[in-house]
C-alpha cells in the first residue's frame, strides 16, 4: 500500500485528523513531524484522494517519495 504525507493547516486539530485517517482505512506510519502539521500514512490511492473532502484541516495529500536535487 502507497505512503502519503498529509498536511493539515496550522489551526487543525491533530488527534481529531488522525482519527478521520484511520477511519478513512489509514495506518500512521510516522508522527514525527506532528511541529510542522505533517504526518505520513499508509492507505490506498482512493482512500487518499478522499481525504482532502473531509472537514478536518486537511490541506493536501501528497505520495511520500524520495526527492533530490541536482547542483548545475
Amino acid at each position: 500500500m502507497p505512503k502519503f504525507i498529509v498536511s493539515l493547516q496550522s489551526n487543525a486539530d491533530y488527534e481529531a485528523a488522525k482519527q478521520d485517517i484511520e477511519k478513512q482505512g489509514g495506518s500512521i506510519v510516522d508522527d514525527s513531524m506532528k511541529i510542522l502539521g505533517m504526518i505520513t500514512v499508509q492507505m490506498s490511492d482512493q482512500s487518499a484522494s478522499s481525504l482532502k473532502s473531509l472537514n478536518s484541516g486537511i490541506i493536501s495529500v501528497e505520495p511520500d517519495q524520495e526527492v533530490t536535487i541536482q547542483v548545475a
